[in-house]
């Protein structure tokens, strides 16, 4: 439940006799609804307003909710008067005139909706309001309604304030003595602005509905005494509400990031070393280190591999955090050979070999919906420095840096503009705790990015970056434990929480 909603029960509560308790001392709503009528009978003797038809009996069917006893049920048009505001020829931008001693202010919606009687620059001569506009003007009490666009905002007229009449989008209502204007207006907002919402008219613009609608509402009535004491206990719970308000939305806003952060943590986790045991049977990270090393000579030996200046060991300073004893910071040129697509722009066809480019790379696929084409040769030319195989793996250098993916190929193709890591051995290094590992340094990556158009990651910067090594055996302990966890953390991803 929101804070609206619960502002909504609230409210039902209110609306329905079960907010406050009744008293038998203050009398019952038969006897308010017959004081209503003597008051509207006087006003419309004195012309202060119109005579009506009287509205049809309610009957049993029209009343949406039981009420206590002592309440009573009556219609909208019986509290009070309504009246909308001019039609729109009698009150055109022609006829306004310069504010002056002997002018009439005409308000507007957004004297309603931002609650200011100080807006607006609207006005009449007073001799055209003597002639022609004299019923719509505004008394103190009298409530202002915007009716287009923003419907049903409530402004209720001070004591003192500028003579004026409403314009073409304002209804005025003007309720009997006997109602209580703060009852009355939480009603209003609660149920009749809510219907006049669904029922009103108009396409783009919505408006009230019709007076033969809106005064044949039905309305539960209490005692009036009874009315000042539902207002008073909302006035009371609502502070309540707002707290309520803000605890829901930082939940709301936690509930957001909670799977996020939690996946972030177990990832954190695997390669700090804390996810699964260390064990001593599995050796340690600096013999597979030599292991790797011995196969990346005899690769180099055939060159297959470039040989390039031994990299510096990793420093004290370039360990973001403690790992296990049989662990070994290491770079990642170090244990992979470390390569990129080509970065030229070859010549697009129609159909051919699909270019795969960092902007294909999405969550863990290749996305190649929108893949521009190469000739068979251009697609070989790349391909002889940088063939990709199942196995490998590939991550974006250019824009959107990082969303690696471990490839499993089902079509040829060829890349550009992205890095390639392929294992010195794949019985060495598990590529999918790697893959795991560059999962969670890419946001990282990112801030180390350079470039002042386009966020880009160099060769040199990815081949010397650090990176906790594990021995084999617990690199394929972790990629099983995060296998068996991170399924519940998409799930979470994924749904509505």
């Amino acid at each position: 439940m929101n804070a609206q909603d619960l502002k909504n029960s609230i409210l039902q509560l209110a609306i329905q006799g079960k907010l406050v308790e009744q008293r038998e001392e203050e009398g019952n709503a038969k006897e308010l609804i017959e004081k209503i009528k003597i008051e509207k009978k006087q006003r419309i003797q004195d012309g202060l307003i119109r005579k009506e038809k009287p509205f049809p009996k309610i009957k049993d069917d029209e009343k949406p909710f039981s009420v206590p006893s002592n309440w009573e049920w009556i219609r909208f048009g019986d509290l009070g008067s309504y009246r909308k505001g001019p039609f729109g020829s009698a009150l055109t931008k022609a006829i306004f005139v310069p504010k002056s001693n002997d002018t009439v202010k005409v308000y507007e919606q957004k004297n309603a909706i931002q609650k200011d009687i100080n807006l607006g620059e609207y006005y009449i001569t007073r001799e055209y309001f003597d002639l022609k506009m004299k019923g719509f003007e505004l008394s103190p009490g009298d409530i202002i309604v915007s009716c287009a666009g923003t419907i049903g905002e409530t402004y209720v007229m001070p004591d003192d304030f500028e003579q004026g009449i409403i314009n073409q989008a304002l209804m005025q209502m003007k309720l009997m003595p006997s109602v209580d204007i703060d009852y009355f207006l939480m009603y209003f907002d609660f149920i009749l602005k809510e219907n006049a919402r669904q029922g009103s008219k108009g396409s783009a613009i919505k408006n009230i509905p019709p007076f033969s609608i809106l005064k044949n509402y039905v309305v539960p009535l209490p005692p009036y005494e009874e009315q000042k004491r539902i207002v008073a206990k909302i006035e009371e719970l609502l502070p309540y509400v707002d707290k309520y308000d803000a605890a829901y939305s930082e939940v709301q806003e936690l509930n957001k990031t909670f799977p996020e952060d939690m996946q972030k943590s177990i990832l954190q986790y695997a390669v700090k070393g804390k996810l699964v045991e260390q064990r001593e049977e599995d050796g340690t990270a600096e013999d597979l280190y030599k292991q790797i090393q011995e196969e990346k000579k005899k690769l180099i030996k055939k060159g297959k591999v470039k040989k390039t200046k031994a990299l510096p060991e990793v420093a004290e300073d370039e360990m973001p955090f403690d790992i296990p004893s049989s662990w070994k910071w290491v770079r990642l040129y170090d244990v992979l050979d470390v390569r990129d697509g080509t970065h030229d722009t070859p010549k697009y066809v129609p159909e051919g070999v699909p270019l795969v480019t960092s902007k294909n790379l999405k969550q863990g696929y290749i996305d190649f919906d929108n893949v521009k084409y190469i000739s068979l040769e251009e697609s070989r030319r790349i391909n002889q420095r940088s063939g990709v195989n199942n196995g490998d793996l590939l991550f974006a250098m250019i824009g959107s840096i990082g969303n690696p993916v471990l490839v499993n190929k089902t079509r040829e193709f060829s890349i550009k503009n992205m890095a390639l890591f392929k294992p010195i051995n794949k019985d060495l290094l598990d590529m999918e705790y790697l893959y795991w590992f560059l999962e969670i340094e890419q946001e990282f990556m990112k801030n180390k990015s350079s470039g002042a158009v386009q966020s880009f990651v160099s060769l040199t910067f990815l081949r010397s970056y650090p990176m906790p090594l594990p021995p084999l055996a617990e690199q394929k302990r972790i990629v099983k434990k995060l296998s068996a966890i991170l399924p519940y953390t998409d799930k979470l991803l994924t749904k509505d929480i």
